[in-house]
């Protein structure tokens, strides 16, 4: 972002030789104008998607800082490629809201997705679910299920264990508070094993730790599938 030029050239080099499409992703500038004429530059470059991040570079904490989506709305209102929102998405609530409020074409999610893989099957974390009005107590989903699922995927298609360190303790954060030695037994481990991940699990299920993903709605969950 202090470099537009290079920005713009790397750009256009990726659109004109690749068969492709090339899609970029951007946070915005704390002046409007500045983040429209980034866009429209991208734009003319090449660019045949745009993911708009509506927040500034210094503004790292989401929970502290909520993502401008009046900004979001004006990139998409100057541009005539897809426009995709990124900001203050935690459940599907949100989604919607993000869509009427920005007139994107879609929304992306990033630690609350980590953290609540079902998020946009209408399922809330904890965080959100406990205490609202309407929620089913019979439609609740186990996150220790979703890692177990993950951790058989990772399995079959191996990734980097940091990713997976990283991932497990988004899944699990909350679980983790509650039971800290289990956490720190976790931390201990230099070399990660599959075996010692559903051990996890199953220690957690042991000493009576459950945290469910909530759906508030049950059409609505279906809905969003």
């Amino acid at each position: 972002m202090d470099n537009l030029s290079l920005v713009k050239s790397l750009v256009e080099k990726l659109a004109n030789n690749l068969n492709v499409p090339v899609s970029c992703k951007i946070r915005i500038f704390p002046n409007l104008q500045d983040t429209l004429s980034y866009a429209k530059m991208l734009e003319d470059a090449g660019c045949s998607l745009l993911a708009v991040h509506g927040r500034t570079r210094d503004e790292k904490d989401g929970k502290k800082f909520r993502a401008n989506w009046e900004a979001i709305k004006a990139v998409r209102n100057v541009v005539r490629i897809p426009v995709l929102a990124n900001g203050n998405i935690r459940h599907i609530d949100d989604v919607h809201s993000c869509l009427e409020e920005t007139g994107a074409d879609g929304v992306l999610s990033a630690d609350p997705l980590l953290e609540n893989p079902a998020l946009f099957a209408g399922y809330r974390t904890a965080e959100w679910g406990l205490g609202v009005a309407g929620v089913k107590e019979d439609d609740k989903l186990d996150q220790a299920e979703l890692l177990i699922e993950y951790l058989r995927f990772c399995e079959r298609y191996p990734v980097p264990w940091r990713i997976i360190r990283s991932h497990v303790h988004k899944l699990l954060g909350e679980w983790f508070r509650i039971q800290p030695s289990v956490r720190e037994d976790f931390n201990k481990q230099y070399k990660l094993t599959f075996e010692f991940l559903y051990d996890l699990v199953n220690q957690l299920k042991e000493l009576g730790v459950r945290i469910p993903l909530y759906v508030k709605d049950t059409q609505q969950a279906v809905s969003a599938n």
